[in-house]
């Protein structure tokens, strides 16, 4: 009888430091990304992604197959359009991609990761070339 009264005690107790981490991320947006791609010079595989807020300056961009993810820091940007859409908004240079921005549709602000090493260093290796562009994936 004890023990089940410490047990339960012991529940009663860690049960909001358990809860309080997982309420305190904010899920963005959701996305089958069809390409594999860098973040904060992190490169992750194609795959089904869960972008999450985790504080007013960065986010977790976690592959839900693989269990693999990355931490960003962002900054905030006014939407350049009415776009209802919630998007994920990769810079491409030849077979290589980045994440770049997170839309989150509404009319709310857009989400804006910094160039990392890796893509300035891409974007210098092609300067110039015309197959440079945006490549946007829907998200929910």
């Amino acid at each position: 009888m004890k023990c089940n009264v410490f047990g339960i005690l012991a529940i009663v107790t860690l049960s909001p430091l358990v809860s309080v981490p997982m309420m305190s991320a904010q899920t963005i947006a959701t996305a089958n990304v069809p390409f594999a791609f860098t973040v904060a010079n992190t490169e992750m595989s194609a795959g089904n992604y869960v972008i999450t807020s985790v504080s007013d300056s960065a986010i977790t961009v976690i592959n839900r197959s693989k269990g693999t993810g990355v931490i960003s820091p962002f900054h905030s940007e006014q939407p350049r359009n009415n776009n209802d859409t919630t998007k994920l908004v990769f810079h491409r240079y030849g077979d290589t991609y980045f994440l770049s921005q997170v839309a989150r549709g509404s009319g709310e602000t857009v989400i804006q990761l910094p160039i990392s090493k890796r893509e300035n260093k891409a974007q210098i290796q092609n300067a110039g070339s015309v197959s440079d562009k945006e490549v946007v994936v829907a998200a929910k």
